[in-house]
């Protein structure tokens, strides 16, 4: 009887076989401490971001504000000098026959001095018409909030001095004018002779031989607004001035 063997090894039954000690994987999460932890950096990561935030939105709002306020003291500064240029335009020497200057074609030029308040009258609009300004500087008003401000009046003149007209265009927030604690260190408005010498004055003049030796008019104008600068603390503030050489 013929048998025949088989020459292949036995192979265990299963899957591969293992070739070293087995290997048993352990997920591991975080500890309470290191969560309190990685929240404790992020709350202090997102405080400084929110501050820087703030700290951009104060800066923009400043910078809107003191923008704001340029904006609007360069437009007084810019109508005032318009407005002076054609202070006594038209004077009386223009007509062929004399009249006085209360004839309403006839503008007077300046016609009361003061620091803080100005009157003149002249053809501002270019239209044939004479009319009179006022800029008074206007300390407070209990109906308001915006003052300290400057008013201009402007009224046609019909016959004498123009009366004041009950309309006007406010410029808000105007720092007080002055040399004392809180002012803004200089008059509103200044008045020199053709020498470059300055006429010191008091208060209201009216009289005329002073007020034919002004040659020059200076404007200083500075605007103080209830927002605070967040760089700096103080509340945002921003002067301007100009000079004005008249015409008459």
């Amino acid at each position: 009887m013929t048998r025949f063997f088989n020459n292949e090894r036995t192979k265990p039954a299963g899957n591969s076989r293992v070739s070293g000690p087995a290997r048993i994987e352990v997920q591991r999460g975080f500890s309470l401490v290191e969560l309190m932890f990685s929240m404790f950096i992020l709350l202090l990561v997102m405080s400084v971001a929110f501050d820087q935030i703030m700290q951009l939105q104060k800066k923009a709002a400043s910078e809107s504000q003191r923008l704001d306020m340029s904006q609007e003291a360069r437009e007084f500064i810019d109508q005032t000098v318009h407005d002076l240029h054609l202070a006594g335009y038209p004077n009386a020497s223009m007509f062929a026959a004399a009249i006085p200057l209360t004839d309403p074609r006839v503008a007077a030029g300046i016609v009361s001095v003061s620091p803080t308040q100005l009157i003149f009258e002249g053809d501002i609009n270019n239209d044939g018409q004479v009319y009179s300004v006022q800029l008074v500087y206007v300390p407070s008003d209990p109906a308001d909030p915006n003052c300290p401000c400057i008013r201009r009046y402007v009224s046609v003149k019909l016959a004498g001095i123009a009366p004041p007209s009950t309309n006007y265009v406010e410029t808000e927030h105007v720092m007080p004018p002055g040399q004392g604690n809180g002012q803004s260190g200089e008059d509103l408005f200044a008045y020199y002779k053709s020498d470059g010498t300055q006429i010191p004055l008091a208060g209201p003049v009216t009289d005329p031989t002073t007020i034919a030796g002004i040659s020059t008019v200076k404007i200083n104008l500075s605007l103080l607004s209830p927002l605070v600068d967040s760089a700096t603390g103080n509340p945002v503030r921003t002067s301007l001035s100009s000079t004005v050489r008249l015409n008459q």
